[in-house]
């Protein structure tokens, strides 16, 4: 299946081959916000990527002859975005393979892919910073930038409610919000069919033998505009603080003219309660359809936001759990 060149599905080596041709549909399944992010390769090769983020905008100013005028120059600030290890290595025991029926290489085959989904659905949620079981200190995701830590913050609609869950609105592209891949995207499988590694894992009281399969890959996350995101929070699920089109209103309005949202992020007890705002105001009385769309914004409903968020306020961050998919 062709994929388009900046995403990441197209961007991604699984060692020296396409990851698409080996996985052409299913990889990114528990990460659809990674399938539509946008996606390029960190701008200084290796692990590293440089930009330029810009936090306020130039002014200019009519004048007379004669007359001078004080323009405020661009706020802008050189970001070097360093590349983190994503680790989605596993063991699998001797016996279990050698047991399966189509044999031991479609046996890793299948745990590897099962490893890559899984490896994508945590950096996802490490883009939300959503879960406390993700090492977030080592990957610089959203919440890492103070635009988006507090309701006194330009970019965060408060909700009104006691934590509970956010909702976010991004802008992506390539000078916009960007997962980096490190080393060309390329991720590193170690595994030798004809000569794999087996380990000792200690289990109970003794040791069972293993396979043992790397797989390494460095992500990171850009973020050029301090306008290319926007969060909904403290929609804690009470009567008043529900997710609803004026709520999404609220977040759409803090973009620029010029630069509006791409898609909107959030999970699944948000949409049921968008759905149910959009029902009550139905004149024919008829349920609404779960909602694609938002001002005709893509909705991207992804399982790495949660919905035990702490409250956000002007010096709380958020700390939470959020549920891998089955």
């Amino acid at each position: 299946m062709s994929e388009s060149a900046n995403t990441l599905a197209g961007l991604l080596l699984l060692n020296d081959q396409n990851m698409a041709a080996i996985y052409p549909s299913n990889v990114l399944d528990d990460a659809p916000v990674l399938r539509a992010l946008f996606a390029q390769k960190a701008s200084q090769g290796g692990t590293l990527h440089k930009y330029v983020r810009r936090i306020t905008a130039a002014t200019a100013k009519f004048r007379n002859i004669g007359i001078g005028v004080a323009n405020t120059a661009e706020a802008i600030e050189e970001v070097d975005c360093i590349c983190k290890i994503l680790d989605g290595s596993f063991t699998r025991d001797v016996a279990l393979a050698a047991g399966f029926a189509k044999g031991r290489s479609a046996y890793i085959q299948r745990e590897t892919f099962a490893a890559l989904k899984a490896a994508f659905f945590a950096l996802e949620t490490a883009i939300f910073n959503a879960n406390g079981n993700v090492n977030i200190n080592k990957f610089k995701g959203l919440q890492e930038f103070a635009e988006y830590c507090d309701t006194g913050d330009t970019q965060v609609v408060n909700a009104g409610g006691a934590g509970g869950k956010s909702v976010w609105l991004l802008r992506s592209g390539e000078d916009a919000v960007s997962l980096i891949a490190g080393n060309d995207g390329r991720i590193n499988m170690e595994w030798d069919d004809d000569n794999p590694t087996i380990i000792q894992v200690a289990q109970g009281a003794g040791y069972f033998s293993a396979y043992l399969v790397t797989l390494l890959g460095y992500f990171g996350l850009q973020v050029g505009s301090a306008y290319d995101a926007v969060r909904i929070a403290n929609l804690d699920g009470t009567s008043d603080d529900l997710l609803t089109d004026d709520v999404l209103g609220d977040a759409l309005s803090k973009f620029p003219a010029s630069r509006p949202p791409t898609m909107i992020c959030m999970n699944r007890t948000a949409l049921k309660e968008l759905q149910q705002s959009r029902t009550a105001t139905n004149p024919t009385g008829a349920p609404a359809p779960f909602p694609t769309e938002a001002f005709g914004i893509p909705i991207i409903v992804t399982d790495a936001l949660a919905t035990d968020e702490t409250t956000v306020d002007a010096t709380t961050t958020t700390t939470t759990t959020t549920t891998t998919p089955a």
